[in-house]
């Protein structure tokens, strides 16, 4: 009796074991993520609903049996390559690579637009005031193919009558070396975006132009999945649009909590209060709705940039992102 009462012990205990092991593989199984998921960004508060997610483990605690990396790259062309490649799985980034990618044939929309960002050329030079005064500089930005390019090329079009005029003046490099750069004088402006150019104003710098008064309020970032892996992880997806639009609420709602991730995740510096001012800055607002995505297509595509115009917003994002009313 002892042996057969030990016997079903055993059988009972690896019964729960295997149970437990379904239970964990179940998500995956059913529409959840890769056994490894990569995860992409850029550096930026703009990232922020993205660093929240991270921080507070969310995926993990949903899908114990996921391996989650983040990375985070230097440029948008960074993540462009890896989602191509392959070995991201999910990347954030701009409206300008996203619609470059999408017209040379990268099967990928905006699964979740993460806001509407004003962004700032700035110079520090007191003789460079205007757009005209940029002809023959150095302009600093993430790469030819970035959003702050197709904003450049937009102005140089309203205010030089050529959206190539200033192209020979592009220098490709990521937000804190230009900053870096600007502030020592290695370079003329830069084109940048929340915080940088909130840093360089309070480190002398100025504003010479702004996007929204060249295409009005517009999306910024996003974050993006290729159309086969929506397909193979539809609730995984589904899942994390819910997940940026916690965080998004997370931080209107609670900025000083937010604020203190952000301290935390960059190490401890910049400080809470200082994360707090740039989370509530009216030039970065936090939002899913994708907005402005056509005037950028039409844009890109009149001068060359891509050979193609989606017929709607909607080709350019995932079904969660529908009910937004994007533009």
């Amino acid at each position: 009796m002892k042996r057969i009462t030990l016997v079903l012990g055993l059988a009972a205990a690896v019964a729960v074991a295997v149970l437990a092991a379904a239970a964990l593989a179940a998500p995956r199984g059913g529409g959840g993520p890769p056994d490894k998921l990569t995860i992409a960004y850029q550096p930026g508060i703009g990232y922020a609903p993205l660093i929240v997610i991270k921080q507070q483990r969310l995926i993990e605690k949903r899908y114990p049996g996921t391996e989650v990396e983040w990375k985070v790259l230097a440029s948008g062309a960074a993540i462009t390559d890896g989602v191509i490649k392959g070995d991201i799985h999910v990347g954030a980034g701009g409206v300008g690579p996203m619609l470059v990618g999408w017209a040379r044939g990268v099967n990928w929309k905006f699964l979740a637009p993460m806001n509407d960002g004003d962004l700032w050329l700035m110079a520090k030079d007191p003789n460079i005031r205007t757009i005209a005064d940029l002809q023959g500089k150095r302009i600093a930005m993430p790469s030819p193919t970035s959003i702050q390019a197709m904003v450049l090329r937009k102005m140089a079009q309203v205010k030089l009558g050529d959206a190539r005029a200033l192209d020979r003046g592009i220098i490709s490099m990521d937000h804190p070396d230009a900053m870096q750069a600007l502030i020592s004088g290695q370079i003329d402006a830069h084109l940048t975006s929340a915080p940088f150019q909130f840093q360089e104003k309070v480190r002398g710098a100025h504003v010479v132009a702004k996007s929204y008064t060249y295409f009005g309020a517009h999306s910024f970032l996003g974050v993006m999945v290729t159309q086969k892996f929506y397909d193979d992880h539809p609730a995984f997806s589904k899942a994390l649009y819910a997940d940026v639009v916690k965080a998004i609420d997370l931080i209107k709602t609670k900025p000083d909590a937010v604020a203190k991730i952000l301290q935390e995740d960059a190490g401890g510096f910049p400080t809470q209060r200082q994360f707090k001012q740039w989370i509530t800055n009216p030039a970065l607002s936090y939002t899913t709705r994708p907005r402005g995505l056509m005037r950028f297509a039409a844009f890109m595509n009149r001068i060359g940039v891509i050979s193609k115009v989606p017929a709607s917003w909607r080709e350019l994002v995932f079904p969660p992102v529908y009910p937004t009313k994007g533009s």
